[in-house]
This record gives structure tokens, sequence and C-alpha cells, in this order.
């Protein structure tokens, strides 16, 4: 398992894409532990390309963390060092 500084919006229940604005929704940062990075490749420049968990799997594992109904949109994922 590896850990992730994970940045996040919450969409409160009930609310549709064209119901908010982006800059009004509340935005948390937390650490979460989520599968370790798996290998994609290698950049002409030597740089290994890893990929982290998708994106469905990092809202399941957010969903906990926030209101009941609510949804969290994933702004940035970081693989913390360690």
């Amino acid at each position: 398992m590896a850990l992730y500084e994970i940045t996040y919006a919450i969409v409160p229940a009930g609310l549709g894409p064209d119901d908010y604005e982006p800059s009004d929704l509340e935005r948390r940062t937390e650490s979460v532990e989520l599968p370790d990075p798996v290998p994609g490749g290698i950049l002409p420049n030597g740089l290994l390309i890893t990929y982290g968990s998708p994106i469905p799997q990092v809202r399941e594992a957010l969903t906990p963390r926030i209101p009941a109904g609510a949804r969290p949109v994933v702004l940035r994922m970081e693989l913390m060092p360690g």
C-alpha cells in the first residue's frame, strides 16, 4: 500500500453539475492509503512513469470521509515519499 495526499472538493447531496460554482465547494486535503502505483513505462529522458489508483477507487476511499449523499471530486493526487 502507498500513501497519497489527495485534494478534493465535496459536492453536496442533491446538487447537479449546473447547480454550483466550483469555487463555492468545500475543499479538503487528506492522506489516504491506496494500492501501490504500477509501472507505466519510461520517458525518453529516462524518468519512470507510474500510474496510481483509478479515480473510481479513489472516490470509494474518500466517500466514508464526507457527509452521506455527497460526492468527492478529486482535484489532485500526489504520491507521498516513504
